[in-house]
């Protein structure tokens, strides 16, 4: 009998015992009730009942209690075990559907881009830009200097959303600089899959020389939406 009230201890069932008062165990569920009043809870007089319905009274079906319970437990152990490599193929399934292809808008309008770029800037990267998004389908009211496209929330609008600067490059993200005593309407380019392409291909991802802030903007379509994964994963959980 010790043994089996070990395995219950084990097993994280809580037990209560007191002379002359009655023994309860559980788990999830399922309960094992003593309703014998002695205080010896190890004589042949016990009489457990179970949620069940079913009665025991030795100890070796309270044992065989143990072990039922202890089999229901590995069962949802097992089934949370699914649903965890369940979410994990749904969600390398969603990184790939995050990658866009030759005919989605952003790949439309860095295709654009690199092909009427100049071999030196020109003074028009707003100009380029807009023009490239323009012929992709992105749908917005042009602006006259390129940092107004981040500052005026155009790109949001269009149906990009900003994501973090140090987040992996992929066709179509677009780069808005600040404006600055020295560069009074900014900087705009967007990145062809190789290059960073304004109105001319850059050698790097700034056109500078010094060092000036920056966003970083993604089609909204290809952004990985986190919230909706934590309600993937709470749907999972209470799926029966």
């Amino acid at each position: 009998m010790k043994q089996a009230l070990l395995i219950l201890s084990v097993l994280g069932m809580g037990i209560a015992q007191t002379s002359g008062a009655a023994i309860t165990i559980s788990q999830t569920n399922n309960t094992i009730t003593n309703t014998s009043v002695a205080s010896n809870y190890g004589s042949s007089k016990n009489i457990y009942s179970t949620s069940s319905g079913a009665y025991v009274s030795s100890n070796d079906e309270i044992s065989q209690a143990i072990s039922n319970l202890s089999a229901q437990a590995k069962q949802k152990e097992s089934r949370l075990s699914s649903l965890n490599s369940r979410l994990y193929a749904e969600k390398q399934q969603q990184q790939v559907n995050t990658v866009p292809d030759s005919n989605s808008a952003p790949a439309i309008a860095a295709a654009r881009a690199s092909r009427v770029a100049l071999s030196g800037s020109s003074g028009y990267c707003a100009r380029y830009v807009r023009k490239a998004l323009q012929s992709a389908g992105y749908e917005f009211t042009p602006n006259p200097s390129a940092y107004q496209y981040a500052t005026r929330g155009t790109l949001d609008k269009a149906g990009f959303s900003k994501i973090s600067n140090d987040m992996p490059t992929q066709v179509g993200d677009v780069i808005v600089y600040d404006r600055s005593s020295k560069r009074p309407h900014g900087h705009i380019q967007i990145f062809d899959g190789e290059n960073w392409i304004s109105d001319f291909r850059q050698n790097s991802i700034s056109p500078y020389s010094g060092v000036y802030a920056y966003t970083t903007w993604r089609d909204s379509k290809y952004v990985d939406d986190a919230s909706a994964s934590d309600r993937n994963i709470y749907l999972a959980m209470n799926d029966k």
